[in-house]
């Protein structure tokens, strides 16, 4: 009688025990499925957000598409309006373009660009079939930018400069590239698409000093970058440079007719505006500067200096990169704080931003 009470007790144990053990498990898996659905909730409510801020920019920028169809038709009329004016006279007259450049036709321009002997034939190639102009960077800016002289400071071949022109967003443009084949390049580009007079090319640095600075050339025609800091390679040349202040002195430009300023210097940005102290007074011009910490540092300063020349000179800013978070207009007060993402991660990371200054 003993040995099957105890077998009872055991069973009815047990079945508590599975009883218990059931109902912890449905427990957690209860939970676990409201953990679930709340996380998909709130990816659903995340991925709701980012398409509500990617509409509204949308519809806080003309089209880039609209702006590419204007170019191909503003052309002649602004080949027409560079017949009618004074050409500058170049600082060189470039060599002839013979194995280091390729001529493209961009949305009927014709259009040359480098082709360094550092790069293989299949990579000129991959490079001319990506050849396009910057009609992204050029809808966001419209609003600070829209008529009169731009000044291109790091032009390359123009892609910036020659479009905002012929679609009369800028009415001039001066620009400044160092090096040699590249502003070759620029040149060609002006002179085949009959823009003599609307922009004007010069073979120059852009720095803090007047002088002569070395010129580190890249493998690619985008990433040649002046030497500030440290030692300059062997195949470093030695280009002109000069400030901002006296370059629109020497080539006579009224900055009262200036509205636009852009600056890719490939980390030289800082020197640029240090020497640039009566062109950042000019309360009514607009500034589109590459902010590159890592290029910043290979130059010998760092963001936090451009930061400071910017927060000081400025009040507000947006920054160009489109999946940026935050509102599109900010106080240059958050600049900061806004541009920390460009420091995470290992990529290098880089944009541009617009600064302006509003009335007091």
């Amino acid at each position: 009688m003993s040995g099957l009470l105890t077998r009872v007790r055991s069973r009815l144990y047990a079945a508590a025990t599975a009883r218990e053990l059931a109902a912890h498990w449905e427990d957690k898996y209860r939970r676990l499925r409201e953990t679930v659905r709340e996380r998909a909730h709130r990816e659903d409510e995340e991925r709701a957000t980012l398409k509500a801020q990617s509409m509204r920019r949308a519809r806080r920028m003309p089209s880039a598409e609209a702006l590419q169809h204007m170019l191909q038709v503003r052309t002649p009329i602004a080949q027409s309006r560079a017949a009618r004016i004074p050409h500058d006279a170049a600082t060189f007259q470039p060599r002839a373009l013979i194995g280091e450049a390729r001529r493209a036709t961009i949305d009927g321009l014709h259009w040359w660009v480098p082709a360094l002997p550092s790069q293989s034939a299949a990579s000129v190639e991959r490079m001319l079939a990506k050849q396009r102009f910057p009609y992204l960077a050029i809808a966001q800016t419209r609003d600070v930018s829209v008529g009169g002289i731009m000044l291109d400071i790091g032009a390359n071949v123009g892609r910036m400069a020659i479009p905002r022109v012929i679609l009369g967003d800028s009415t001039k443009a001066y620009c400044a590239e160092p090096d040699e084949l590249n502003c070759q390049c620029l040149m060609a580009n002006v002179r085949e698409n009959k823009l003599e007079g609307l922009v004007v090319a010069d073979h120059v640095a852009i720095s803090d000093r007047v002088g002569q600075l070395p010129l580190q050339r890249a493998k690619m025609s985008g990433g040649h970058r002046v030497v500030h800091a440290g030692d300059a390679h062997d195949d470093a040349i030695s280009v002109r440079c000069t400030t901002l202040d006296a370059w629109v002195e020497e080539r006579a430009i009224d900055l009262t007719d200036v509205t636009f300023v852009k600056v890719d210097t490939q980390g030289s940005e800082v020197h640029v505006l240090t020497g640039a102290s009566r062109v950042l007074s000019a309360p009514h011009i607009a500034w589109q500067i590459e902010v590159s910490p890592v290029h910043l540092r290979l130059a010998g300063t760092s963001p936090q200096a451009l930061y400071a020349i910017l927060t000081g000179r400025f009040t507000h800013f947006f920054d160009l990169n489109p999946h940026a978070a935050g509102d599109r207009l900010r106080p240059i007060a958050d600049l900061a704080g806004a541009l920390e993402y460009l420091e995470q991660g290992d990529d290098d990371l880089q944009t541009d931003v617009v600064v302006y200054r509003a009335k007091s």
